[in-house]
């Protein structure tokens, strides 16, 4: 008896584990971080994923007004020309619109942020995907996220088992 609470809470703090684990690192995690652009901070919280309607905000925050920005993006996985636009300012924010797509779409983006002659590139190297998703109704998806988590819960108790 012992034993098996044992096995059951180790699959419990396992599961939980996964759980926070996949929420920090997933692939709609947003890719956060703050740069130093010739004096000036500039902090980012780039996100990769959209539920809403309408376009997806990007934000960057840069309390200094000489910072400017641009973001360039194109459908993920096509041959389409980049489209390059102007961030715009508010406030202590540079901000930009990514085009609203289908569920299941995604666009692939990239920022430059510049202050004087010193420009660099969010992210360092590459692209950052962002995927959009339509409305889940909480009658599908509650259910969805118990079964999940019960079928991880249980197939962990039987691999301590």
């Amino acid at each position: 008896m012992l034993k098996t609470a044992t096995l059951w809470i180790l699959a419990l703090l396992l599961t939980l584990a996964s759980a926070v684990y996949q929420r920090q690192t997933g692939p709609t995690y947003p890719l956060d971080g703050e740069l130093d652009l010739d004096g000036a901070r500039v902090a980012y919280s780039l996100t990769r994923t959209h539920g809403g309607p309408g376009d997806q905000e990007v934000v960057v925050t840069a309390e200094d007004p000489v910072v400017t920005g641009t973001v360039t993006w194109r459908r993920y996985t096509s041959n389409e020309q980049w489209t390059t636009a102007p961030m715009e300012r508010r406030d202590d924010l540079l901000v930009a619109a990514l085009p609203h797509q289908p569920p299941a779409g995604k666009i692939e983006y990239r920022l430059t942020i510049t202050r004087g002659a010193e420009e660099r590139a969010l992210p360092a190297s590459g692209v950052i995907v962002t995927r959009f998703k339509g409305a889940v109704a909480a009658w599908a998806l509650i259910p969805h996220i118990i079964f999940m988590f019960t079928a991880m819960l249980v197939s962990n108790f039987a691999g301590f088992e």
